[in-house]
This record gives structure tokens, C-alpha cells and sequence, in this order.
């Protein structure tokens, strides 16, 4: 079935023009109209103009599963009508495509996968960190049978996260068909150390009430902890209830030494050094430097806490 005359073969494409305008040997369409976007390529840099001459209007296309031919004479006619200079473009190709009527119904849902391979680039995040999710219902979308590839435009606010509208660029057979906009939903998971059961004022952390678990960031809160060597072993403050994200203030750390401990200082001065009895004269964790008292002369000193029986006085340091 013939429905366009042709004008005769143009060959390669004219250099340094505004738009070019690729035939193909096959096309397929949804119908009942074919535009010039839906059977050739149209390329170039101006997307307004771009967009305008996708849309010229070349015809109605054949009843569904038949076949019409589409010659690049014709479209130069149809150029022509609308009012265009053929100087303003370059055509390649073939002299006649064949253009096929049939169609393919496309959920929204199913470009979701696609658009969380962009998202995940966006986010430089790991696949099993994110989840995406369509905003709102999913929508049934007709499109020209063939190919079909989806590309997607970065949010306006430049952000990955929460409640996102792209732009969708869907091409079937390197031509796009269609452009719309798509809302979806994005989640960023992260390790968070998480009480898997209650936990009592003073009790210890332990494999058995702590877990590390995946929490969405909407889910977070300040000072959370992301690694349970962090935890282990440490005493809860307060009475923490099952699925309390923890965080730095649920811990109790008692001090290693209690006031009034009788020690052992190691009192270094240059090469020498010497051990004394002295006595904690304040509280103190490892690594704090704490005020003792030598039980001999009484002469108090300073010494940095080394373990629950011992402190080192540095006497070359001020």
C-alpha cells in the first residue's frame, strides 16, 4: 500500500546544516497519524526546533498490522507546506521506508528498574542500598512496536532522594516517541545499629540484643552508630526499648579507675624510670590523665590512666 509519492534520492547529508533527517528502511507506528518523529531520525542542536519538526504531520497511517511506504520526497513536501527552507536541512538514508502500523502497551512500572540504574548513578550508592518505587498509580502507555529505550533528565533540585520528577525520554528504534514526565519515589538505606530486644539500664551490649539493620535516611536520626564493634561490650544508660536506633548517649562508659584506688605510677623522667604506690584522687577512664597522691610523700602528681591498676607520671612533659 503506497500512500506518499517519492521526489527522487538526496544521498549523503549536506554538511553544516540546521537539522538532519534520517530514513530508515522500516518504521513502525501507533497510529491513526503518522508525524515525521515517528518514522525517521531528526537530529540537531536547537531541541524547540527540534521538537516542532518531530512533529510535523506527514498522513494517516495504514489500519493496524498493515504496511505503508514513506518516501523522502514526501517528507520534503511536507517541509516545504509547513513554510521550511530545505537549506535548513540535511536528509540521509533511504529514498523509501516501509512503515508498519502496530503498537505495544508500556506500563510505567516497568521503566522503574531503568530508572534506578540512573539513580544509582546519580547517588554514586550502592544497587542494594536503593529502592525506587513509582509515585502515585501506574499508568498504561501506547508506543510504536520495536526497540525501546529509556532514557532519563536529572531532577531540577539536583537531588536523588524522596519524591523525584524526571523527565523520560522513551525511543524505540533511535527514535524518540515519546517525552513525559515521571514521578517516583527514592530511598537511600543505611547501616544503623538498631536494640533487637530491650535493653536494661546497665546491661551489656551483646550479639544478642543489638543487630545491625538498613534504615531509609528518613529514618535516622543524629549520632546514630553504623558499625557494632562500636557498641559491643559497652553498658546502656538508660532502659533502651526494642528497635531504638542507638546512638552515642545510650552509652554508659564507668570509669576504669575510681577515686580513692590505690595504683601503681610508673614515674618516667628521661631514661628512668620508677614505680610508686600512689592513690586516685579523682575518677578516670583509659587515656584520661587524672590527679594521684603518692602514699609515701603525698606529693600529688598527674599520671595518664593506662589500665584499672596502673597510671604513667610523665615528668619531662609540663
Amino acid at each position: 500500500m503506497a500512500l506518499f509519492c517519492g521526489m527522487g534520492s538526496l544521498g549523503a547529508a549536506a554538511e553544516n546544516q540546521g537539522v538532519l533527517i534520517r530514513l530508515p528502511e522500516r518504521a513502525t507506528v501507533v497510529g491513526p497519524e503518522i508525524v515525521l518523529g515517528q518514522v525517521a531520525e531528526v537530529i540537531g542542536d536547537n531541541k524547540a526546533v527540534l521538537e516542532k519538526v518531530r512533529r510535523l504531520r506527514l498522513g494517516s497511517a495504514a489500519p493496524a498490522g498493515k504496511n505503508l511506504k514513506v518516501t523522502l520526497g514526501y517528507i520534503k513536501v511536507a517541509l516545504r507546506r509547513e513554510g521550511y527552507s530545505l537549506k535548513d536541512f540535511s536528509f540521509e538514508g533511504v529514498e523509501t521506508s516501509d512503515v508498519l502500523t502496530q503498537s505495544r502497551e508500556l506500563a510505567t512500572g516497568d521503566l522503574v528498574p531503568e530508572v534506578k540504574d540512573f539513580i544509582v548513578k546519580g547517588l554514586r550508592e550502592s544497587p542494594e542500598n536503593v529502592e525506587v518505587k513509582l509515585a502515585g498509580p501506574e499508568k498504561k502507555i501506547l508506543l510504536p512496536a520495536g526497540d525501546l529505550k529509556a532514557t532519563f533528565r536529572p531532577p531540577l533540585s539536583g537531588k536523588y532522594e524522596g519524591t523525584l520528577l524526571l523527565t523520560s525520554e522513551l525511543e524505540v528504534d533511535r527514535r524518540l516517541v515519546k517525552v513525559m514526565p515521571l514521578r517516583v519515589v527514592v530511598e537511600v538505606f543505611h547501616p544503623v545499629v538498631v536494640a533487637r530486644r530491650k535493653v536494661e539500664k546497665g546491661d551489656k551490649f551483646t550479639p544478642e540484643n543489638v543487630a545491625l539493620v538498613r534504615k531509609p535516611s528518613s529514618a535516622l536520626i543524629a549520632g546514630s552508630i553504623s558499625q557494632l564493634a562500636s557498641v559491643m561490650g559497652r553498658t546502656a544508660s538508660a532502659p533502651i526499648p526494642a528497635g531504638t536506633i542507638l546512638r552515642m548517649t545510650e552509652f554508659y562508659d564507668p570509669p576504669m579507675v575510681k577515686r580513692g584506688a590505690v595504683l601503681q605510677a610508673v614515674v618516667r623522667r628521661g631514661n628512668v624510670e620508677i614505680s610508686v604506690q600512689v592513690r586516685a584522687s579523682e575518677e578516670g577512664k583509659a587515656g584520661d590523665t587524672i590527679r594521684v597522691e603518692n602514699t609515701d610523700t603525698h606529693k600529688v602528681l598527674r599520671g595518664k590512666v593506662l589500665d584499672e591498676k596502673t597510671v604513667l607520671v610523665d615528668q619531662d612533659k609540663p
